[in-house]
């Protein structure tokens, strides 16, 4: 079969809401193209030779429609769900047979369902292969079901050579997984609802592997967020994965996910940093220590956990979440109040979004809470739902604020936002960060 992966566009901040470049100097938050997540080159992994393999990014190409394929398989997140939609209804218009997977077709299979032929609810290793039989004896069935139960041991190496050499992105990370699953259960996290209640956990020595067979990539991005949970389990892998990722001497930058739940264990975090770490990505404002902090004003856990991070020499990007159920109208002066108080300087805001699959979701659907179903507004900049304690618009204004208010008392010098991304020289020069005469000293 010749069989077209797409992986579609998805809309940043800045191309939803531009009031936000009002707050910045330098608009990296909607700029910049990066490669496409783990989906697609898992399943090109997966795909027998005897299939011939093409590939569309609808962040750089057109989709393209009046190619033959047999098969079309779109992958994507909640906010590209618009996007994935209308190439899914465009090519079944045509005749071509259509399947849907990623987060948001796993959690929200019954909408998915109106724009494809067939949805794959769960991880592709349990439900791609059988999708590929199917096509091939033309007999595609409604939904392919996993159970998140694939043991990790037996992940498959991500194969990217579909779009690793491909020109138009500005940051070529190697993205690499450690875990699936979180049992954690945030209210607005959707990853329990598509990869399930419990961690489970692939080979050290595997992501190790993998990192070395990418080295010709623009950094490591690691996108576990809970890889520095502080549980023994937890503890016990990062000892393990980290003293691993110290021996290989990695010199390129080094793009950690983590939370306020946080390892206590200061000879890990050090680890960490000699493991060529410099900046940790918190995700914070959801999680149980960073609402205690800041939403019921108890800072104490997490103010000991950021200074854990520091005195470790882990330099912290916030991602903090407003908007809670409990939140009030002074919630993003006590956001900018902790940050300040924090010593963090780089930082970026998004309001609370119930992702299909999430704990809000499901009540504020019950509630008739949610306000629309555009998934092209639920990146993150909008309020999409009725807020409990204000009204949306002052949510979004609220949020404007913190934007425009943080970056006004602590400018953001465009430099210091690059040393978070490995982004090419050709995006740098773009915005005037390098000069020629920089490029040519390199």
């Amino acid at each position: 079969m010749k069989i077209l992966f797409v992986y579609p566009h998805f809309k940043k901040y800045l191309e939803t809401n531009p009031g936000i470049l009002e707050a910045l100097n330098f608009p990296l938050y909607a700029s910049y193209k990066s490669t496409p997540s783990l989906g697609i080159p898992i399943m090109t992994a997966l795909t027998p030779d005897e299939h011939e393999v093409h590939f569309a990014d609808g962040n750089l190409d057109p989709i393209p429609y009046d190619e033959h394929f047999d098969l079309v398989v779109i992958n994507c997140f909640t906010p590209q769900a618009k996007h994935a939609y209308e190439i899914g209804d465009t090519f079944r218009a045509r005749g071509v047979k259509t399947v849907m997977g990623g987060i948001l077709p796993t959690n929200y299979p019954e909408d998915a369902k109106k724009h494809c032929d067939a949805v794959c609810i769960g991880e592709a290793e349990q439900t791609y292969p059988q999708v590929l039989e199917d096509a091939k004896k033309g007999k595609l069935q409604e939904f392919y079901v996993g159970d998140n139960t694939f043991d990790m041991a037996n992940y498959v190496m991500p194969d990217r050579r579909l779009f690793k050499n491909k020109k138009g992105y500005d940051w070529k990370p190697v993205l690499v997984q450690c875990f699936r699953g979180c049992d954690m259960r945030c209210n607005y996290c959707a990853i329990p609802g598509a990869h399930g209640n419990c961690i489970r956990m692939r080979p050290p020595e595997h992501v190790i592997k993998e990192i070395e067979m990418n080295m010709d990539m623009d950094g490591l991005f690691i996108a576990d967020d809970q890889l520095l949970f502080p549980t023994e389990v937890t503890e016990k892998y990062a000892y393990e994965f980290f003293s691993r990722l110290k021996d290989l001497n990695y010199k390129k930058s080094i793009f950690l996910s983590g939370s306020a739940m946080l390892t206590k264990d200061e000879k890990l975090l050090r680890l960490v940093k000699d493991a060529g770490v410099d900046h940790l990505y918190c995700v914070t404002g959801f999680d149980p220590i960073s609402m205690k902090a800041v939403t019921h004003d108890m800072p104490e856990e997490a103010e000991t956990n950021f200074k854990r991070m520091r005195d470790a020499g882990l330099e912290i990007f916030a991602s903090v979440t407003m908007g809670l159920e409990s939140d009030t109208k002074d919630i993003f002066e006590k956001h900018l109040k902790f940050l300040e108080r924090n010593k963090i300087r780089f930082v970026e805001f998004w309001l609370a979004t119930p992702y299909p699959g999430t704990p809000m979701w499901r009540k504020y659907k019950a509630k008739n809470r949610i306000l629309t179903e555009d998934f092209d507004l639920y990146n993150g900049a909008h309020c999409v739902f009725q807020p409990k304690k204000m009204t949306k618009e002052e949510m979004e204004e609220g949020f404007l604020y913190c934007w425009k208010e943080f970056f006004t008392r602590f400018p953001l010098d465009p430099a210091e936002a690059m040393k978070y991304y490995n982004l090419t020289e050709e995006y740098q020069k773009k915005h005037g960060l390098i000069s020629d005469d920089d490029k040519a000293d390199k």
